[in-house]
């Protein structure tokens, strides 16, 4: 009798809130020695079943939970890896099958993310053990796509650490240390199904020692795919900047250490890619880095040794502390702790701009850790490239592209098939919210079904690709902004690669409804037949895969920097009761102009300038002083549209309010703080010096405890508006009467919410969506969520699924697929 059983059905609780709450609570899986020897099924009542798991169960440990939960119940058989999941065959007494069935879900482990058990009755064929069989390779079993879930790289777990620690441990400081718990996955394998044959590792054949532990049910690294030791694994060394090998194994090690205390950059290989790494207490070590990687002023990475080294750098709670140290091992966004007398240790003023916030991150593999103990303070970690260009993993390219800015280089053998960074996450409102989706996250399984080869785009800035191959839908890693020619080729690259891994033939692109976008121009070219999505229903539908309402009718608030709107004008700050089959603009921010057009963009202080125009008139704005221009000059290209064009953008809105608000004022620019300011400097403040620096910036601002608000008025008319000019003057009579920044700030924020709250309270039968890069704003966000608490209106925060514009793949793909349907 053939059933099916879904096992996420009993839970529910949405999509996203089950995703965040597994991963806070994952936890390494320990396997169960095995007690008493397997024996052979009744002779007289012999019976056979078959099962296959479909879900992430490939890397993390399923096929030896399943061997030692079948040789615990006396049961003969086998299991393997194939391109449908894992599949068991078993023969023993009828009690024995139904006891097996009974236990397997609570027998998983805790990595694993199974979607679906299939069983049936099977053929008894007279198996005498239970037995890992080989995997079954595609070409060998189906030529179709891949129906099972690519497992994703993960961190190094304390029982390995603690090996690596032990001095009379035969794994004692080697930092390539991996179980069936950790390591690499995703990063070094050739194809699926997932074996060590099909990857990187297998040029390093198993000694004596892994071979006995790879072959024991009981052992911790029983089918470990990546097991190694010095004996027989990776090894690392130390290179000059020359390429003359200076030293290898612990001593390189000791080596890269010791350059780093004395302020050397470092190029580390580590799982995905090249790392930049510097002593982050020195000043001068980090400002060579940014000269050298021409990253002017966007904060970088900090990682630390532990928790407990975090909580010297950070102010973290409950949730951030179980996403630092989670198998996934992200980047973490989190709250600055100021220096004082009793900290640790002084961070360079370098390291993240003066900003308020922190990203932080524990070691990922042994090498990191081994290399951190040695140094004994604070990393700077960060992408090994030029800003704006690819990752570098390949180690002859690398040398290349990396030239002039690595002063040493810790190197290792074990190839990298595919380049992979780091994800950054951060906690609102208690639950973890993707900014950057790659390492330990990506390639990430989709709840879009469709039984068509499809390839969403994304757009043209955090660019990413989604694709389904018509068994299954993924989101594959993040790769960046599109500007430059390696990234796009980094992107053609990826594309080939995605597909190739699963089997994907698309007969259909979606991409994005802008022209420019490199991606969407690519697809016009290339002839391939596509579906262009209008930028803003890509975010909303992104947030309703991540919430699991794809089948139902929505108020999408899409709050973003740009988007072409389709009827020559710029949206940003947008309301829309959507589907995935289309949507209706029901409501936006009230228009204004962006004088100089995507010149305002770099330069919010002439969009400041166009609010007050709009405002308070051609005086008001005209009397405004700004560091980086004259405001009066704008004001002719405001009254010629062909030069400012008319924008609905929430970014913006908010990028010109937080230069009103943060600009010196005059008595400030006669007499200038003798301590720094993170917030009166014109760069970063008029100028933008990287995507996202003003509103960062005037997020951290906000004093949190501070009461008062800016109105938005709701305006009626075809569509509806909030009109932001009453929060203009508010703000420019609060700065005359010299009312902290920091409370104006806090004002300009929950105005913002309170107007999205006054707004979807027009459509209360429907669920409330967020999505667009505005809601990284983790105070807009939980200001959100707490007005919407009390009003009962149901509400779809961010998730797992980037809301930038790293999600946008997500929701062209469930919009194409949508599409699909209707017209079969």
């Amino acid at each position: 009798m053939k059933q099916s059983r879904n096992m996420s059905s009993p839970d529910t609780s949405t999509n996203g809130e089950r995703i965040g709450r597994e991963l806070i609570d994952s936890q390494s899986f320990s396997k169960r020695a095995i007690e008493s020897p397997p024996v052979a099924p009744s002779k007289s009542h012999p019976s056979a079943l078959d099962i296959r798991l479909s879900g992430r169960v490939q890397g993390v440990g399923m096929r030896p939970a399943i061997t030692n939960l079948a040789r615990q119940l006396h049961l003969f058989g086998h299991v393997s890896n194939t391109s449908e999941g894992v599949c068991v065959h078993l023969e023993g007494p009828q009690e024995s099958l139904t006891q097996f069935e009974q236990r397997l879900p609570t027998s998983f482990p805790r990595a694993a993310d199974v979607t679906s058990i299939h069983s049936l009755a099977g053929v008894v064929i007279g198996c005498q053990a239970f037995e890992i069989f080989p995997s079954v390779n595609r070409s060998d079993d189906l030529s179709g796509p891949l129906q099972t879930a690519v497992p994703v790289d993960l961190v190094a777990c304390q029982d390995c650490l603690d090996e690596v620690a032990a001095p009379l441990n035969r794994r004692h400081n080697y930092p390539f240390t991996s179980c069936t718990n950790c390591g690499p996955r995703y990063s070094i394998i050739d194809e699926m199904p997932y074996d060590r044959d099909r990857t990187s590792m297998q040029k390093f054949r198993l000694c004596a020692n892994c071979e006995r532990e790879f072959t024991t049910s009981s052992d911790r690294r029983f089918h470990a795919q990546s097991n190694a030791c010095p004996a027989c694994g990776p090894r690392v060394w130390c290179d000059a900047a020359d390429g003359s090998q200076v030293a290898e194994h612990q001593t390189a090690i000791d080596v890269a250490a010791s350059a780093i205390r004395s302020g050397k950059i470092l190029a580390l290989r580590g799982l995905g890619g090249y790392q930049l790494l510097v002593d982050a207490t020195s000043q001068s070590a980090v400002t060579r880095l940014r000269d050298r990687k021409l990253r002017v002023a966007k904060p970088f990475p900090v990682m630390v040794a532990s928790l407990a080294d975090a909580r010297w750098l950070g102010k973290l709670d409950g949730a951030e502390e179980q996403l630092l140290g989670s198998p996934e091992g992200p980047i973490v966004v989190v709250d600055a702790r100021p220096p004082s007398h009793d900290t640790q240790w002084w961070l360079a003023e370098s390291v993240t701009s003066q900003l308020g916030t922190i990203g932080l991150m524990l070691p990922t593999t042994p090498l990191h850790h081994l290399l951190l103990q040695t140094v004994g303070r604070p990393l700077v970690c960060t992408s090994g490239n030029i800003e704006g260009e690819p990752l570098a993993y390949d180690s002859f390219d690398a040398r290349h592209e990396l030239q002039g800015i690595a002063d040493l280089w810790l190197e290792h053998d074990r190839p990298i098939r595919r380049p992979l960074d780091d994800s950054v996450l951060r906690v609102m409102q208690g639950r973890p919210v993707g900014l950057r989706l790659a390492r330990g996250f990506a390639p990430r399984p989709l709840t879009i079904d469709t039984n068509r080869s499809i390839v969403a785009v994304g757009g043209h800035q955090k660019g990413n690709i989604a694709l389904s191959n018509g068994k299954q839908s993924i989101l594959g890693p993040h790769l960046g902004n599109y500007d430059s020619i390696a990234m796009r080729e980094r992107f053609l690259q990826q594309l080939d690669d995605l597909c190739l891994l699963s089997g994907c033939e698309p007969s259909l692109f979606a991409g994005d409804l802008h022209p420019a976008y490199f991606t969407t121009r690519w697809l016009a070219e290339s002839g391939r037949p596509m579906i262009a999505v209008q930028h803003h229903h890509a975010h909303i539908v992104a947030n309703m895969v991540e919430q699991g309402w794809v089948d139902r009718e929505v108020l999408g608030v899409a709050w973003d920097g740009t988007g072409d709107g389709g009827d020559g004008t710029i949206w940003g700050g947008e309301f829309l009761l959507a589907t995935t089959r289309g949507f209706q603009r029901v409501g936006h921010l009230r228009p204004f102009r962006l004088p100089g057009g995507e010149t305002a963009i770099r330069q919010p202080w002439r969009t400041a300038v166009s609010l007050v125009q709009s405002a308070l008139g051609d005086r008001s704005a005209a009397q405004l002083s700004f560091v980086s221009g004259r405001a009066e000059s704008l004001l002719p290209l405001l009254h010629r549209p062909a030069l400012s064009p008319i924008t609905t953008s929430a970014g913006r809105l908010f990028e010109g309010l937080a230069t009103l608000v943060m600009r010196p004022d005059e008595l400030e620019r006669r007499h200038p703080p003798q301590t720094s300011s993170r917030v009166l400097s014109p760069e970063g403040i008029e100028v933008g010096r990287y995507e996202g620096e003003v509103a960062m910036r005037f997020e951290c601002l906000c004093d949190r405890s501070a009461t008062g608000q800016y109105d938005m008025p709701l305006e009626r008319g075809n569509r509806l508006q909030l009109d932001w000019r009453p929060m203009v003057q508010g703000v420019l009579e609060d700065r005359a009467r010299h009312v902290p920044r920091e409370v104006i700030a806090m004002r300009v924020h929950r105005g913002l919410a309170e107007g999205i709250v006054k707004l979807c309270g027009q459509f209360p039968a429907y669920p409330v969506a967020l999505g667009g890069g505005l809601f990284q704003n983790r105070v807009l966000v939980e200001l959100v969520a707490e007005r919407f608490a009390s009003t009962g209106q149901t509400l779809g925060l961010p998730g797992l699924i980037p809301p930038n514009d790293g999600g946008l793949a997500v929701g062209q793909l469930a919009i194409a697929a949508a599409q699909l349907r209707s017209q079969e």
